[in-house]
Parts: C-alpha cells; sequence; structure tokens
C-alpha cells in the first residue's frame, strides 16, 4: 500500500469519528491514489479488484440496508479496494472494527469514573461513544495505519 494513503485515511477516520460524515472529495482522493496504485505502482489485477468490491460490499452493505452504516462507510470500502490484496482488505476491516470496539469501551468507562468527573467535566457531560453509533471510516483508517506499520516491521 503506498504509504501516502495514509494521510487521508487518517484525516477520514478523524472527520467520521467528530461527525459522523465522511466528505466525498476525501473519497475521491483515495480512491484516484488506490488505481494509480493498482495501475502504475503494483500492477495488480482487476480480478483482485472486482474480488475486493464484493468483499467490500458484503461486509458493509447489510449494515447500510439496516440502517447500521451510513453510504460513506460503503464508499469508503469501495475506495481502498484497489489498495489491498483480498485478505489484507479482511484484515484492514476486522483489525479496524476489534481496535474501535476497544477503543469505544475504554472511553465509555473512562467517562464513569469519578477522576474523569471531577478533573475533566467536559468528558463526562459528552455522549457515550456508542450512543454516537460506529464510525466504521474510524474503523477502517485504525485498520489501515496498524495493518501498514505492522507490516512494516
Amino acid at each position: 500500500m503506498l504509504l501516502i494513503a495514509i494521510a487521508p485515511l487518517v484525516a477520514i477516520g478523524y472527520i467520521d469519528w467528530q461527525h459522523r460524515r465522511i466528505p466525498n472529495s476525501y473519497l475521491l482522493a483515495l480512491l484516484g491514489l488506490g488505481t494509480y496504485s493498482m495501475l502504475i505502482i503494483e500492477g495488480s489485477s482487476l480480478t483482485t479488484v472486482l474480488i475486493n468490491i464484493v468483499i467490500a460490499l458484503a461486509l458493509t452493505l447489510p449494515g447500510y440496508i439496516r440502517g447500521l452504516l451510513g453510504g460513506g462507510d460503503v464508499k469508503l470500502m469501495l475506495a481502498i479496494t484497489p489498495l489491498y490484496a483480498p485478505l489484507q482488505l479482511l484484515l484492514v476491516f476486522s483489525i479496524g472494527v476489534g481496535s474501535l470496539l476497544l477503543l469505544m469501551a475504554f472511553l465509555h468507562i473512562a467517562q464513569r469514573m469519578p477522576l474523569t468527573k471531577a478533573y475533566c467535566s467536559n468528558m463526562a457531560v459528552q455522549q457515550s461513544p456508542f450512543q454516537r453509533g460506529l464510525p466504521l471510516g474510524t474503523a477502517i483508517a485504525l485498520g489501515a495505519v496498524i495493518l501498514h506499520f505492522q507490516s512494516s516491521f
């Protein structure tokens, strides 16, 4: 994966965490980087990308149909399909969702601690992260960053 694709993914993850929105301009930039990577640098096959599209839709469409995910989450999974091999795409998704759930559980617990209420009153008053829904864009960004840096070592 291109290291330069990490920057828009981190920005998408932050925006999705804060606002539960994913800007289409970031998705378009990510898709352009992925297409460039596929065609010029890595030379991946079209078959791999089509398999990834099926995987991305299988992972996100049920959540979108049930109203648990937004359209930006589905578009983000489709935008990163040229960047990964099929197994890596599954790893990005699963590592990201697992990491995000751990982070959200930690914040949920931290908001109820007496020290948090005493010293970080603005954090204690905030809505629980679980009540705001699952920011899949943040999960995908976390998974991509973790997978990238894990494979670098």
